[in-house]
């Protein structure tokens, strides 16, 4: 364990070479890290070099030595050589009705929604067996910034009347959490600011007030992120709000409601909150994660608006819980290779870590075209634990599932679930099944890592925790594992590896083809047995997650049609 002189020294290294660090002086200064300062017991002169022979005694690892292999890499994944054009075509068919089905669960823009207030992102439009005809905050964040998404994607088009529908969507969805921010809620008032990690409301934006998991303490940093990114795209296209009469315009959106959630954020990050699957009250990985990308989004956007007092209370929480998430947390343990999303439950023995929503938490904390976030935010798409994180849970469900027994090899898609204890069955309890959020993100994983690779010219590297994992697309001498494996950028052997990565992510999505019906619908779950649909109909997120999937097998691949 770190005794507090170490990690006063952790932290301000952390500080100071990081992409959003300041000042020595200002960190010395900064309240709660004065006392990480004065706890020290060393001058102010001195603690930088504490910090270099505190890393070089107790970090240091001697650099396993490099081997280059350019090409006669053998894939041992089965490349077809021709497209399956049928498969093609589903996934553009697949891809548009997913989208589709996502405007129509969203008030003001859905044509078939009643009593939904305009820009409420209902789950599902299931009102029994079960009932998720709510509007929850995390959903709908994760939700709108696909929308977003869609117009970054849409930049010549974006005077269209469809344009039009979507800029509406996302600033009436804007508006309605800025009334739903203010009401007094289960979790907390407004006054105090604890109303705002109450996780779900009735779709009219009043509150719902039966029993449940609160307070969800991810829903305002998913929030932050989604409107800082639509409050970017406005000003990356000299755009103003298109509908004042809604939400003002980006001075009001940040002083009103972007404000009060990075509040929440400061205020609440190391305090214990229910999870993204609202069973457990802890600490967890998606929550943590997704905070510290809220938060490093709004140390940026208080610059812009020159918040500066507001903008050092956000720095020196960004520094103190990146510095719990490393060190801390529990979220990455030497003897697990695979992320741990709620420590508690592992110090208590009653699951084993491995769960979905980790790279869930990957994937939405890192913006794979800024490349200060692999730098500023673990776990990254390309870090070993997020890669061992899915080849556990392949390993785990390929058998925990009977639908996946048919081939049991690594390199085939799987029906993946949320994680192995689960026993949620879309109605009750009894046992847990595949997702088809959980195996969009699956594909969705890959299809990322390949285009961060391509769009930022990076070699692969696979380490020795890495070796496990790569092994099972291409042929490595085992006599290599301790070394560690470089395949230059654009290499025959790059080249192979990550086509095969493509395709391996593919197989994800053959899986959702296999379980959707024909009129393309997707439910939360599909039976474990017979394969068959379980749980809310028409799930939005479901929707969402397999368009944001496709989106970047698309974007990956244009990388690689222009750099091969």
């Amino acid at each position: 364990m770190l005794n507090k002189s170490m990690k006063a020294a952790l932290l301000l290294l952390i500080s100071s070479t990081s992409v959003v660090g300041f000042p020595l002086v200002q960190i010395a200064e900064a309240n709660p890290l004065q006392s990480y300062h004065a706890a020290s017991n060393l001058p102010l002169n001195n603690f930088k070099s504490f910090i270099e022979s505190f890393f070089s005694s107790y970090l240091h690892k001697p650099e396993p030595s490099e081997i280059y292999i350019d090409d006669g890499i053998q894939s041992i994944y089965h490349l077809n050589e021709t497209t399956d054009e049928n498969f093609e075509s589903w996934i553009d068919d697949q891809y548009e009705l997913s989208f589709s089905r996502i405007l129509e669960n969203i008030g003001g823009v859905g044509t078939n929604l009643q009593n939904v207030s305009d820009g409420a992102v209902i789950a599902s439009p299931s009102k029994s067996n079960p009932n998720y005809f709510y509007q929850w905050v995390r959903d709908a964040a994760i939700t709108v910034n696909s929308i977003v998404e869609y117009l970054n994607d849409n930049i010549e088009d974006l005077e269209s009347s469809y344009s039009k529908k979507l800029f509406f969507a996302i600033e009436s969805y804007i508006a309605n959490n800025h009334k739903l921010q203010r009401l007094d809620n289960k979790s907390g008032t407004w006054e105090s600011l604890d109303s705002l990690g109450e996780p779900k409301f009735m779709p009219d934006t009043t509150t719902f007030d039966e029993h449940w998991g609160r307070p969800q303490r991810d829903g305002p940093g998913l929030r932050v992120i989604t409107m800082i990114n639509y409050l970017n795209f406005l000003k990356n296209n000299d755009l103003d709000v298109l509908y004042p009469n809604l939400i003002h315009n980006a001075s009001f959106v940040y002083n009103e409601i972007l404000k009060p959630d990075l509040t929440y954020v400061i205020n609440k990050w190391d305090k214990d909150g229910f999870d993204l699957w609202e069973e457990i009250d802890s600490i967890h990985l998606f929550t943590s994660l997704t905070m510290l990308k809220s938060l490093k989004m709004g140390i940026k956007l208080s610059e812009a608006f020159k918040d500066y007092e507001f903008n050092l209370r956000l720095r020196t929480s960004f520094t103190a819980l990146r510095l719990y998430i490393l060190l801390d947390s529990g979220f990455k343990v030497p003897n697990i290779p695979f992320l741990i999303e709620t420590p508690s439950l592992v110090a208590e023995a009653k699951r084993c870590g491995l769960d979905i929503a980790s790279i869930l938490a990957s994937l939405r904390a890192h913006d794979l075209d800024d490349p200060t976030d692999i730098i500023d935010i673990p776990f990254s798409v390309d870090d070993s634990s997020v890669l061992s994180t899915l080849a556990a849970l392949v390993t785990d469900m390929k058998y925990r599932y009977p639908i996946n027994h048919a081939d049991g090899t690594f390199n085939k898609g799987f029906a993946i679930g949320r994680y192995p204890e689960d026993l949620y069955d879309g109605l009750g309890i009894s046992e847990g099944n595949p997702w088809f959020i959980a195996t969009a993100t699956s594909s969705e994983l890959l299809f990322k890592l390949v285009y961060y690779l391509y769009y930022h010219n990076k070699d692969l590297v696979i380490t020795n925790d890495q070796f496990s994992f790569y092994s099972n697309f291409i042929s490595l001498d085992p006599n290599t594992k301790s070394e560690k494996v470089i395949l230059p950028f654009g290499s025959d052997a790059f080249v192979d590896t990550t086509l095969s990565l493509m395709k391996y992510a593919d197989a994800f999505l053959e899986v959702i083809q296999e379980h959707v019906d024909a009129d393309g619908h997707m439910s939360e779950q599909f039976n474990k047995y017979t394969g068959y649909m379980e749980g809310a109909e028409d799930l939005t997120w479901s929707y969402g997650s397999f368009w944001s999937a496709v989106r970047w097998r698309k974007r990956a691949q244009w990388e690689i049609d222009h750099n091969v």
